[in-house]
């Protein structure tokens, strides 16, 4: 064999080796961190100083098991930042706030907001198949303090109380102002 088709030979392996671990680290890593099992929700819409939003919750599980709660809410300010509570109990209950989720903040006019939840505010651990099934709801709200600190700009029971959305994005019932005690 000449040293000319052993040269093409070789770049071509090497070529091929290239291509095969480009393919390997090329894929979507995102979707290796989750299960695949997840529940999506429209949240209920607020109003606040004639800002109405739109947008949705999503809670994913991660391959340990935890749950990840993403939040898009669209018609935010520009450059706004709004606190997000996770409470015990429905909406109409306005219960206490078992944890707060990471600050949603406006980004090319959509607020985004990405949590992995573990745990509660009183050490309770929390996973993904218990969060599905939790009696609580999400409220995200206008600011973290002053007057507007418990305006609601979006909303969604979650868990237990998913049901109970049907009737605010029907307009049959309206957000409570929120509750933003920290209880056990």
């Amino acid at each position: 064999m000449s040293i000319v088709r052993m040269k093409r030979i070789g770049n071509y392996l090497l070529a091929l080796s290239l291509v095969a671990f480009m393919a390997s680290c090329g894929g979507d890593d995102s979707q290796s961190e989750f299960t695949g099992n997840e529940v999506s929700m429209t949240l209920v819409p607020g109003t606040v100083e004639g800002n109405t939003t739109t947008g949705t919750l999503t809670i994913r599980e991660r391959n340990n098991g935890s749950a990840q709660i993403e939040i898009e809410l669209n018609n935010v300010l520009s450059g706004a930042s709004h606190p997000v509570h996770l409470h015990f109990g429905s909406l109409e209950d306005n219960g206490d706030v078992a944890t707060f989720l990471t600050t949603l903040n406006e980004v090319d006019g959509v607020g985004r907001s990405v949590t992995i939840l573990e745990r509660l505010d009183n050490d309770e651990t929390l996973n993904y198949a218990q969060l599905i099934n939790f009696n609580g709801s999400v409220k995200i709200h206008f600011e973290a303090s002053g007057p507007l600190e418990n305006e609601v700009l979006g909303a969604a029971n979650i868990g237990l109380n998913t049901p109970g959305n049907e009737a605010y994005l029907q307009g049959l019932k309206d957000i409570t102002t929120c509750n933003n005690k920290v209880g056990n």
